[in-house]
């Protein structure tokens, strides 16, 4: 979604933009997307959700035809291939990094530690450009080894036009008793929501509760089963992946938007709760710190106990409500909207090039 919406602001100035991917989700070797030629190249494996596409060899004699390379996420196969082919033809190189990568395991945690400080290395050493999405982050990058003047800070954002339209035109439903959670994202460790779950009983011993989850990923069979174990099918609904139009619903009509992420960059999916007015109960971790402190309910990591008492203190107390919300619908408008973060871009881009030149 981030390539996507970058590449629409930068179609909507005139520049051409073309996309190399992995066919990851078995999607069409080649597409046009909103004004935007997608090539996607074969995946033989996937360690670490990391794609590995040979196919992307065939693409080093076009590397030379760009005048920027845009590449996303240190630790992906075609950013370190990128960098090595680069080495030939001298693009300028703009990374732009999605948070710092914990696994909540010890060996994937050592493993990432022991490629940052390698091939990592390698990587930024070759690139241009590094857009971090939040101070923490960049403090990290530099701790790594980084030069701090190849840094800048550039956070996500959403498509307020786009969602503007669809709120206009979604109505909200009635009050009723049972409140309603949600939790949108992938199911994976790292994510948090067996903490999430493991909140519910305290919570739902003094108030009628639904918790909605929306997303897929390998960790939901485990979910499930612990579901299970805690007696909670009848308050826990688990939606899979769904419709633009679906999530936008879910949205519009939750009470609490909760994030109970071990690690996380900056999640979108804030950005988009936030938007639609709901308030915010996430993590206390870099990234999030950064940018939601004043406009979000933060917890300790891995701790269904305190995560339970502030969801409980935002459902009790709609004076918190109703800040929350005002706040998070502020800052994003403010300063989490596409046509602000893409210029951004494009002003390193230019500099890049008139550099390179």
């Amino acid at each position: 979604m981030f390539v996507l919406q970058l590449g629409k602001q930068l179609k909507k100035y005139g520049h051409s933009v073309t996309v190399y991917t992995s066919n990851h989700s078995h999607l069409p070797v080649y597409e046009n997307i909103q004004g935007l030629d997608v090539f996607r190249f074969k995946m033989i494996f996937n360690p670490l959700n990391n794609p590995i596409c040979p196919g992307f060899f065939n693409i080093y004699k076009k590397i030379r035809d760009f005048d920027i390379i845009h590449v996303h996420n240190e630790h992906s196969f075609v950013t370190l291939f990128t960098c090595f082919i680069n080495l030939f033809y001298k693009n300028p190189i703009v990374l732009t990094c999605h948070g710092q990568l914990r696994f909540n395991n010890y060996w994937k945690d050592l493993f990432e530690t022991i490629y940052s400080r390698t091939i990592g290395n390698f990587i930024f050493n070759n690139i241009d450009k590094v857009a971090a999405l939040s101070d923490s982050d960049k403090k990290y990058l530099i701790s790594i080894g980084v030069d701090s003047r190849k840094i800048i800070v550039i956070p996500n954002a959403i498509n307020h036009e786009y969602l503007d339209i669809i709120s206009y035109n979604m109505k909200k439903q009635e009050e009723h008793d049972e409140k309603i959670l949600l939790y949108v994202g992938v199911l994976i460790k790292r994510k948090g929501v067996d903490y999430l779950i493991k909140s519910i009983p305290d919570i739902i011993k003094n108030n009628r509760l639904s918790l909605i989850i929306v997303g897929k990923g390998d960790y939901r069979e485990q979910l499930e089963t612990l579901v299970d174990k805690l007696d909670l099918a009848n308050n826990i609904i688990f939606k899979g992946s769904v419709s633009t139009e679906e999530l936008y619903y879910y949205y519009n009509n939750a009470d609490i938007f909760v994030l109970p992420s071990v690690s996380e960059g900056l999640p979108t999916t804030i950005l988009e709760a936030m938007y639609f007015g709901l308030p915010v109960v996430t993590t206390d971790i870099p990234g999030i710190r950064d940018h939601f402190s004043d406009s979000a309910i933060l917890v300790p990591p891995k701790n269904e106990k305190e995560l339970s008492k502030a969801i409980i203190r935002v459902l009790n107390d709609l004076s918190l409500r109703e800040g929350l919300s005002r706040r998070g619908k502020e800052l994003v408008r403010e300063k989490y909207t596409w046509d602000k973060v893409s210029n951004t871009y494009i002003n390193i881009y230019h500099e890049l090039l008139k550099n390179n030149r």
